[in-house]
């Protein structure tokens, strides 16, 4: 594994579990790699109440058993109803990624890249660097859509009907600008091994006018008191294991772009986004300004963007082990693969919404209901990803 090594003790930051692995920045180790969240006993007169598993405001099927005294939410629990089991294990690479581009269509560039990425690294294949960028492409418009998206449900529980569809329908046209370029507006069938098939020529134009829309929108919530104030002081974290968004809305510079090497991110000078509030405003804060560092990113990248050298799919040669991980809008995915010629023997992964669901759990102790659904919202949680495993 090119950027990996296994060790007895991980060193840098922790990011989750991968299989029955924890995987750090550089290292992958054999130890516990759970977040720990306190225990807390019933206090006199607290009672059970149970949110879910079908109930307005949640998009997908999880239960949540709530231990509160009235109001206050002294303790909770999630149990996910969207189990999932997917073979990939014996598969050809070309047959998996049928698959895995498939778990979660929102994160279909996220997933599909990374297993690739993790193939390329087992098999020491080296990627044609203007395939690399078309990737970085692929992840940034789906950070841009997966932002609007939070953002807008986020307003939709402040019954802030007219900035919500407004997103919804800069989330419409982002998703027509990716079927136009790509075939597909959420990537199927679009990534091989060291390929892209997506016709950029354009886009950045077309981006350009979706940041400015979204400027304006974003300006006049972050002006809204009736808005910021179901955010501030809402799902308050601060936590070392923290991903994606709500580890850098919480001043930790977490960032896969910016911490591995899998694509040339580092060839733009991105830096990570970060805020110091810790709170469900502060996770909202990070995925707004993303939405205009990506459209400005595309925009860098499209001027660099030349004709990919080769679209010859190689043939698959070999044996051997890789991971590979990318920062997706809700923090890092990771994949890891054993594989010999062109089957895939083991896979293992990580995705950043069983991670977050453990961040939301301990942030939501303390809070009262009503602020419950603009916490959850914050962490861009997808239930769909939780339940999968892969055999």
């Amino acid at each position: 594994m090119k950027y990996y090594k296994w060790s007895d003790r991980g060193k840098g930051r922790k990011i989750g579990r991968l299989g029955k692995y924890c995987l750090y920045e550089r290292e992958v180790t054999e130890e516990t790699c759970e977040i720990e969240r306190t225990k807390r006993e019933k206090t006199y007169g607290s009672f059970k109440f149970v949110y879910g598993p079908s109930a307005g405001g949640l998009l997908e099927s999880i239960k949540f058993d709530i231990i509160t005294d009235g109001e206050r939410i002294l303790d909770i629990n999630a149990t996910s109803f969207k189990d999932r089991v997917i073979k990939i294990r014996g598969l050809n690479v070309n047959d998996a990624l049928l698959r895995i581009e498939r778990i979660n269509a929102p994160f279909s560039a996220s997933h599909t890249l990374s297993f690739l990425l993790s193939v390329e690294d087992a098999l020491n294949i080296d990627q044609d660097y203007q395939v690399q960028l078309r990737r970085i492409i692929q992840l940034e418009l789906e950070r841009i859509r997966n932002h609007l998206f939070v953002i807008s449900r986020l307003t939709e529980m402040a019954s802030l009907s007219v900035p919500a569809y407004e997103l919804l329908s800069l989330v419409e046209e982002l998703n027509r600008i990716i079927g136009n370029a790509c075939g597909h507006r959420y990537f199927f069938g679009v990534n091989q091994i060291n390929d892209v098939k997506c016709n950029f020529e354009g886009i950045d134009k077309r981006i350009e006018k979706i940041q400015k829309m979204f400027e304006t929108i974003f300006e006049g919530l972050i002006e809204s008191r009736i808005f910021i104030d179901r955010l501030q002081s809402n799902g308050k974290l601060k936590d070392e294991n923290s991903i994606g968004p709500s580890a850098r809305a919480s001043g930790f510079p977490y960032d896969a772009r910016v911490d591995s090497n899998f694509l040339p991110y580092k060839d733009f000078n991105i830096n990570a986004v970060i805020r110091e509030e810790g709170d469900a405003f502060g996770r909202f804060l990070v995925r707004g300004y993303e939405i205009l560092q990506s459209s400005m990113l595309i925009k860098d990248i499209m001027n660099n963007l030349r004709g990919i050298s080769s679209v010859e799919s190689p043939k698959l040669r070999g044996e051997g082990e890789g991971l590979a991980r990318v920062e997706s809008s809700s923090g890092d995915l990771a994949y890891y693969v054993k594989i010999n010629d062109d089957i895939i023997e083991e896979i293992l992964f990580l995705y950043p919404s069983s991670i977050n669901l453990n961040l939301f759990l301990k942030s939501v102790v303390g809070t009262i209901f009503t602020d419950f659904p603009f916490n959850w919202e914050s962490f861009g949680i997808w239930i769909s990803e939780i339940g999968v495993r892969l055999v």
